[in-house]
This record gives structure tokens, sequence and C-alpha cells, in this order.
């Protein structure tokens, strides 16, 4: 996984660059291709932003928090990004694994 961090608006920090580099591998952990993720820092007034991109093949989620904290921010985007990634692995399981394999032993054929 090939990781950018950006800082807009603030000082780079070697914290911030290290828990960034943790919670994105969390998230990409269960991804199968190899992919690049984009994290930027900035700030908009009194908050902390942080956006989160990650890009595998042809899966690309994004997420962003605002919070007066940096790593709350982080946190909670990449607690987004775990989410979205959950919600998409479910969507192409095949949920009708275990019919499938009933009809493949002929379970359903000697029945009748």
């Amino acid at each position: 996984m090939q990781l950018t961090i950006t800082f807009r608006n603030l000082e780079a920090s070697d914290f911030l660059k290290e828990h960034a580099k943790e919670r994105v591998e969390r998230v990409t952990r269960h991804l199968d291709v190899a992919g690049m993720a984009h994290v930027v820092f900035y700030l908009e007034r009194h908050l902390h932003c942080a956006d989160v991109t990650v890009q595998a093949g042809s899966l690309l989620l994004r997420a962003g928090h605002a919070t007066p904290d940096m790593v709350v921010s982080l946190d909670l985007a990449c607690d987004r990004l775990e989410e979205q990634f959950r919600r998409e692995h479910d969507r192409h399981k095949h949920h009708h694994a275990r019919d499938w394999v009933h009809h493949q032993l002929g379970a359903f054929e000697s029945a009748g």
C-alpha cells in the first residue's frame, strides 16, 4: 500500500504521520489488491480536519471528519472507511452460497 500524507495550513508532525500509517494499514489489511491511500490534514478556522482516500483496483473509498482534535478526526474518518469497506464487502458477498452447495451435492434431487 502506497501512502501519501499531506499537511495543509499546519506543521507536519511525526506522531500524526505514524498514527495515520497505523490507521490506514488497519483499514486496508483486508484488501485483495494493493493500492494507494492519501491522507490530508488541514485546518478550517477552529476545526482540525482529516480526509482519507483509499483506492485499490476499482474500489474507491473516501471519508473525512472535522473535530477540535486532529487525532480524533483521523480516527473517525478511518472508522467511516472501515464501515464503507464492510458495506462494499457485504454487497459482493454471495448470500445464497449455502443453498448452492445443496444443489451441487444433489440433496434436492434425491428427495423427489
